[in-house]
């Protein structure tokens, strides 16, 4: 039996050429939430290096880190995969958490602002495809009209790559996205010219079931305008949350998880179990984790497949995992929704 589902698949071309079709699971990499080593050098800059052979498709490294040196100039990484997502710093220079982190660690952010992006923005190699995301910083909340405008205008000095609109809440006490979603919805031409709409997952509500209604109503807004860009949900690569926002309308996900945790029949583990389960007992911790990171991204290629089978069919039983769970959490959603789908 056919489901009437969101979610989508689609081939879509760089201005630089490179093809790439959605649904995108995007490791990311961030100092935030992850130690110095001994010798002084980021562990994040390590997990690139770790990982330069084999992350080929795509990846998503901040701008703030490239500013303060936490991470190897564009020109100098090893790792350079054919789509690159260029997060615009907001969340390296806050102190809040995503969803996927388990200890709040003391963050002391260093400065942050426009000019410094530009700056990172301006040194990007132009060989290099890459998504550029619109400025962020978590003591500057603007009006939504604002965030466009200003958008707009960094994106201009960029033709050659594409350009991905972070919504955010429009005042520093907002927790979440509702009242700029809102404005969206009543207005969705308002979008009209960027490649990818983003939102973070922490700031799309309180739960699970909030989150899918929030994408679900943009991703219905958006296609009644004809826009087709994708929505990005930032701070999301676990693969039960994943599938949920994915069968809601979301088509990019990126996060952390798969550095902070191992992927095993559709659930995070403590990266320890996941050695011992699947690896062996006497592999060294540090073969555990680069072993680790390898099978989690090729456990996201694998989600790709499935997602883009469940797009294709509009079947959820195409999931490896978490079926009826998955087919459960739409249904409340179609409850939610009123028989808008």
């Amino acid at each position: 039996m056919s489901e009437k589902l969101l979610a989508r698949s689609r081939a879509l071309t760089h201005p630089l050429g490179v093809k790439f079709t959605t649904p995108l699971l995007v490791p990311s990499f961030s100092s935030r939430g992850f130690p110095l080593m001994q010798s002084g050098k980021s562990w994040v800059a390590r997990a690139l290096e770790t990982t330069s052979e084999w992350l080929t498709d795509t990846m998503l490294i901040s701008a703030y880190d490239i500013f303060h040196k936490q991470i190897p100039s564009p020109t100098k990484l090893k790792c350079t995969p054919e789509l690159t997502l260029l997060d615009s710093g907001g969340y390296e220079a806050g102190v809040d958490e995503d969803l996927s982190s388990v200890v709040v660690k003391k963050h002391r952010p260093k400065a942050w602002s426009p000019k410094n992006l530009k700056a990172v923005l301006d040194q990007w190699p132009e060989r290099f495809a890459a998504v550029f995301v619109s400025y962020d910083h978590p003591s500057r909340r603007v009006s939504l009209s604002v965030q466009i405008r200003e958008a707009k205008e960094l994106f201009e000095r960029y033709p050659k790559q594409m350009h991905s609109i972070l919504l955010k809440p429009e005042g520093t006490t907002q927790r979440h996205v509702g009242g700029v979603l809102a404005k969206v919805i009543a207005r969705p031409k308002m979008l009209t010219g960027f490649d990818i709409i983003g939102v973070t997952e922490k700031e799309l509500g309180d739960s699970l079931l909030d989150r899918m209604e929030r994408i679900a109503e943009l991703r219905l807004a958006l296609d009644q305008d004809g826009n087709t860009a994708p929505i990005q949900v930032f701070g999301a690569l676990d693969p039960l949350s994943s599938c949920l926002y994915f069968v809601s309308g979301a088509e990019i996900f990126d996060g952390l998880t798969w550095l902070r945790y191992a992927y095993l029949d559709g659930l995070c583990v403590y990266r320890a179990n996941y050695g011992a389960m699947a690896i062996g007992l006497n592999l060294r911790d540090l073969l555990v984790e680069a072993k680790t990171m390898a099978d989690n991204v090729n456990y996201l290629r694998r989600m790709e497949l499935s997602m883009r089978r469940v797009a294709l069919d509009n079947k959820i039983g195409h999931f490896s995992h978490h079926v009826e769970l998955i087919r459960r959490g739409f249904d409340d959603l179609r409850a939610r929704l009123e028989g808008r789908i």
